[in-house]
This record gives C-alpha cells, structure tokens and sequence, in this order.
C-alpha cells in the first residue's frame, strides 16, 4: 500500500510540471528506482523510494505521465498497486482505492528514449546544504520577476569574508529589477569566486517545487557549469539526485 499523496509527490519529482513525460519504472525488492531526462538534455535525474510496495514487480514503460496523473485524480487515501503482464512484459497498470480502480496502459519499453549519463568523476568547487526553507525562496523568487528566464550562481564571499553561494534572479532584465539570496558554503581551493554561471531559473524552479516536502538538499557546484542537488525525505523514504547544466546562451 501507499498514499495518493506520496505516489504523486514521487511523479512530480520527475515530471516537473511536465517538463519529463516519458520513464521507466523500475520496481524490484519493494525498491523503486526511476531514471529521467529533460527533452532539452539539460538536466538528467535519478529517484530512488525504498519503501514501494507492488503486487507484481518489474520494469514499467510510462509513456504518458500527463495521463497517468489525471487518472490519479480518480482515486483517494491508501492505494494499492499491481500489473499484469503479456508474454514477459507489464502492459497494464492497475491502481486501486477502497472504492474505484484505474488501469493505465503501459508503453513498449523502446518507445521511452535511455537516458544519457553523467561522469560524477570531476572537482566540485563548491558545496552547500539547503534546509526546506530555501527552497520555498528560491521558488518564490524565481516567479518574483516576470519574463525571466536566468538566475546566475556565484560562489563568492559576504561583508565579513565569510564563503557564500549567491542566486541572482532578473539581472539582465530591461530595467534591472533583481532578486539575491545567499547560503553559507564550502570552497574547494581554486574555487572562481564571482564568476556568474547562468542556469534556467524555470528548470530549476520546478525541482525546489516538486521537493518542497523534502528535508534538505546537497548542493554541489563545478566550476564549468555543472549543478549537483541531492534531495532526501525521511518521510517518503525518497533520494533524488538532479544534474542541471548551465545555459550556454549568456
């Protein structure tokens, strides 16, 4: 069994406001893993739950996950999840409440692009943790600024040389409205400070939205451009891990 509202908050986490349609489930040992990647190539994710009970398990071709979510809307309270199989493979997912059931229609396993890989092998420069808290800032200014599309990361230092990581949103705006905040980090030595590195504010927007109810997240930094966040939830027995790559158009 599991909740209604825990089986969304893990579609979310990979859906991002349906930036990510298509994925495999993999459900093994009551263990769910999910890999994900942004149509744009620009973010790449893995989500784990280690406490995802199925009837049947195996590998789960979700092709539509827009559909998934408003037949999701069907049902309410503990939910119970199972699929049947056709020559090996899971065709139909079937999820029940205490009164209705729905059957989602599985995807040929092909039809859902693989994932590209990130070599984890490099020097992050800098290292923060962000508390619950955070990310409902970073939420709320990121949609501060209408129309913009860019919030720059800085690993810099404050008025009393302490090492921060500053988001800045809306600097290239016409009339140079902008929002900054700043979280105590970590410098590796040889670390750029003030180098602005641009990333989607929309992207990365959506990922603080859709983990709102995780505890913390594991911010790591490279030099290059390459973002690292690690969020856990003790709640939902949940670890997802974002690679977001900088824009290239600044």
């Amino acid at each position: 069994m599991i909740t209604k509202n825990k089986l969304q908050s893990i579609i979310s986490k990979y859906y991002l406001g349906g930036k990510v349609e298509s994925v495999k489930w993999k459900v093994k040992d009551s263990k769910l893993d999910i890999d994900f990647m942004a149509p744009t190539k620009d973010m790449i994710g893995k989500l784990s739950c280690s406490d995802f009970s199925m009837v049947n398990e195996g590998e789960m071709a979700i092709f539509n996950t827009t559909q998934l979510n408003r037949l999701l809307n069907v049902l309410a309270g503990d939910l119970m999840l199972d699929a049947s199989k056709t020559n090996k493979v899971l065709t139909k997912l079937t999820i029940q409440d205490a009164k209705a059931s729905i059957n989602y229609s599985l995807a040929d396993p092909l039809m859902i692009h693989k994932v590209g890989e990130v070599d984890e092998n490099i020097e992050w420069k800098v290292e923060t943790t962000l508390e619950n808290d955070d990310f409902t800032t970073f939420v709320r200014a990121a949609a501060s600024i209408q129309g913009n599309e860019i919030v720059t990361l800085s690993a810099t230092r404050d008025t009393i040389d302490t090492p921060i990581l500053k988001f800045t949103f809306g600097e290239r705006m016409e009339f140079s409205n902008k929002v900054e905040f700043h979280v105590n980090a970590n410098f590796i030595e040889g670390t750029r400070e003030d180098n602005k590195i641009p990333f989607n504010s929309e992207m990365l927007r959506e990922i603080f939205s859709a983990n709102k109810n995780s505890d913390e997240c594991k911010l790591s930094f490279a030099d290059d451009g390459l973002l690292r966040l690690i969020f856990t939830s003790e709640d939902e027995n949940t670890n997802t891990t974002y690679f977001v790559v900088r824009k290239a158009d600044y």
